[in-house]
């Protein structure tokens, strides 16, 4: 795809060209220019597929300039640079068939995804009557026949065979480098290990494809004369190598195709398999027959690594609580756990953290519990997952209790967040704060609104809630671990506070 930046801002015009080149090697930038004169003259001359345009520019803006290049028959695509207050063009920019919008500052996902969209669209409109032209590198083959955006016919046969000696139905070999947001950083590095190392075999030919809007490398290997024995090279030398070159270490993944016709569905498999990286060590190889071989046990909830990490948090211990989470991850990293239930541990994990921070008076700034959950959902490494816990760490633990209590209030809320299942009493908290409890009791009132009863309360609720949602334990079980020892009386206060029984909230709430 050719592409032509026409931006009046040098530091965004020269930013785009480095970003573009970037993105994707098939992506040609035919030129830049300052002003919608000379962007008028560039794509004149170029005839690109594709201008990015800002709209407010000297000489000639960018609307303008789109309008002359209409009535000449310029018909290629065109994406507006806009800020907030341009909206004012949108109207006439739709007549002349902007494809996009981008706003100022630009977000490199937001330009990788219109970029990708747009060439997805020339691609169809083109057809595929020049495919030998279009699909002359092997390369574009495997892409077009894993995003079904090529037939895989007897032309394709008859195409693959005279210029690489490949039948359509020979068995291909698909190694995955998934490095999710450390793409744009590790791309090329990881290329150059695999060039290097690919470079120098004799029992399989390759190809190598950057999936951009995956995040990964992909090598496809054909003409294989032993495949575990290939296979296992990769994973004795070229996954050790290049685990060595990154942090983090990408995820890698191996699968097979019968013939071009499978690959869609091996490309598939490839995102569908990365959620396993949360149950292996970094750097294992994860191809579907040590995934068929697992027999996943039953998670068991490290609830005392749970009570360290709350403690180290009270504290204000990050290196403890670092250790916490650490040994709570090493729990799970062994193979023999599905990453469901691992990802349901973290999020009951995380949301501990969060009551814990509700109960401190330290919740700015933390998120919603859906915005933590949904970042857990789609994590696919330990490293996203231990970002996640890092920064509610930093958020709960090192911010400063609130200012609208006292020194006294706050520390009996931290002594209610370490006893409240032990079942304390107002008397015991004002001894270990060494005041009267008719004091304790008139302060905790005065500053939060609330009696020390009905926060230890509220607290439990929350708690419950919690356990319902994350966690599959008994009714009985959950009150022991809140300080009920009758589960009846349990669901009587958790329904006078929440409005349905505890089995009906598990039911309504729990995903």
């Amino acid at each position: 795809m050719k592409i032509a930046v026409v931006e009046d801002e040098s530091s965004i015009r020269n930013g785009l060209a480095k970003i573009i080149k970037k993105l994707d090697p098939e992506y040609e930038l035919v030129g830049t220019a300052g002003n919608g004169l000379e962007g008028l003259h560039l794509v004149q001359k170029t005839e690109p597929d594709l201008v990015i345009m800002d709209i407010e520019m000297p000489e000639m803006n960018g609307l303008d300039m789109l309008e002359h290049l209409r009535k000449d028959g310029y018909t290629g695509r065109a994406v507006v640079l806009t800020a907030y207050s341009d909206f004012d063009y949108a109207k006439r920019a739709i007549g002349m068939n902007i494809d996009n919008y981008l706003l100022k500052p630009i977000k490199i996902q937001e330009l990788r995804e219109t970029l990708w969209n747009i060439r997805n669209a020339l691609e169809k409109e083109r057809g595929i009557e020049n495919m030998q032209e279009k699909f002359l590198s092997l390369p574009q083959i495997f892409k077009g026949c894993m995003l079904a955006e090529v037939p895989v016919d007897e032309e394709l046969n008859k195409l693959t065979l005279r210029e690489y000696g490949l039948d359509i139905k020979d068995p291909l070999e698909v190694f995955s480098i998934w490095m999710g947001t450390n793409y744009d950083r590790q791309v090329s590095k990881v290329r150059q290990i695999v060039e290097t190392y690919t470079g120098r075999v004799a029992d399989y030919s390759s190809t190598i494809i950057e999936s951009v809007r995956q995040h990964q490398i992909l090598v496809i290997l054909y003409h294989c004369q032993n495949r575990e024995k290939i296979q296992k090279r990769y994973v004795e030398m070229l996954i050790p190598a290049i685990c060595r070159a990154l942090s983090p270490i990408p995820v890698f993944l191996w699968t097979q195709s019968e013939g071009m016709a499978g690959l869609q569905e091996a490309y598939e498999e490839l995102i569908t398999d990365r959620e396993w990286n949360l149950s292996f060590p970094r750097g294992t190889l994860l191809t579907r027959e040590n995934l068929r071989q697992m027999h996943p046990v039953p998670l068991k909830y490290p609830l005392e690594v749970e009570e360290k990490m709350r403690k180290m948090i009270t504290e204000r211990n990050q290196e403890g609580f670092l250790e916490a989470l650490e040994q709570f991850i090493r729990m799970y990293r062994n193979g023999s756990c599905h990453p469901n239930e691992i990802r349901e541990a973290c999020i009951r994990f995380s949301m501990a953290i969060l009551n814990l921070a509700k109960t401190l008076g330290r919740t700015a700034g933390l998120g919603s519990a859906q915005e933590i959950v949904g970042s857990i959902t789609q994590a696919v490494t330990w490293n996203e997952i231990r970002a996640i816990m890092e920064q509610l760490y930093e958020k709960t633990a090192v911010a400063e209790k609130s200012e609208t209590v006292s020194d006294l209030v706050h520390r009996a809320r931290l002594l209610i967040e370490e006893y409240y299942s032990q079942g304390i009493t107002l008397e015991e908290l004002a001894q270990k704060l060494k005041v009267s409890d008719e004091y304790l009791s008139s302060q905790f009132k005065k500053e939060t609104g609330m009696s020390f009863t009905e926060t230890v309360r509220r607290y439990r609720i929350e708690k419950i809630k919690e356990l319902l949602l994350h966690s599959k334990l008994k009714l009985n079980q959950i009150a022991d671990m809140v300080g009920y020892s009758d589960p009846k009386y349990m669901s009587k206060v958790f329904k006078e506070e929440v409005g349905v029984l505890p089995a009906e909230f598990r039911k309504n709430f729990s995903s």
